[in-house]
Order: structure tokens, then C-alpha cells, then sequence
């Protein structure tokens, strides 16, 4: 084989393998997308408990009312999560449930 044939073979091998490395960084990043996006919303999910914390129990100590809106807010944080844990055993999809 001479050398003209040979380097255009290793051109075209490395041209695969940087579309192969390309592809699969696109995948990657797809899904560290969709982790980021699962973080963000129970972040999200947290701050509002937080408020609720703040504005229903810290201030008003002594306020029933503020106590049942928390245990709501706990609960609903709790039914995110198990249903974010079904979809994602299930293999479901990457998106949060909104």
C-alpha cells in the first residue's frame, strides 16, 4: 500500500471516530441537561417549602394554620418524589413531572 492510500485511511478512521466522540458528547450532555433540570425543580421545590417555613411557621410560631400548610408542603415534596423514583425505575421519561 502506498503512502498516499495509507494517510488517506487513518484521515477517514480519525474522521469516524471524532463523529463517534461528537455523537456521544451530544448524548451526554443531553442527559447531564435533563439531571440539571430534575435538580433545578426540586431545588425549586425546596425554596417554596422554605417560604412556607418562613412565612407559616417562623413569624406566626404559634399558628395552626401555618403548621397544616408545612405538613402540605411536606407531603407534596414527598409524592414528587416517589412519583420522580416510579418514572425514572419504570424507564420513563428524563423530564420532571410539572
Amino acid at each position: 500500500m502506498d503512502t498516499t492510500a495509507f494517510l488517506t485511511v487513518i484521515i477517514i478512521l480519525v474522521a469516524v471516530v471524532l463523529i463517534v466522540v461528537g455523537i456521544y458528547l451530544i448524548i451526554v450532555l443531553n442527559e447531564a441537561r435533563a439531571s440539571l433540570r430534575t435538580f433545578n425543580a426540586v431545588l425549586n421545590r425546596v425554596n417554596s417549602l422554605l417560604e412556607v417555613l418562613d412565612t407559616n411557621i417562623a413569624r406566626p410560631a404559634s399558628s395552626l394554620v401555618g403548621v397544616l400548610g408545612v405538613v402540605k408542603e411536606i407531603i407534596g415534596v414527598y409524592r414528587e418524589f416517589k412519583t420522580n423514583r416510579k418514572v425514572s425505575e419504570n424507564g420513563g421519561a428524563d423530564e420532571p413531572q410539572q
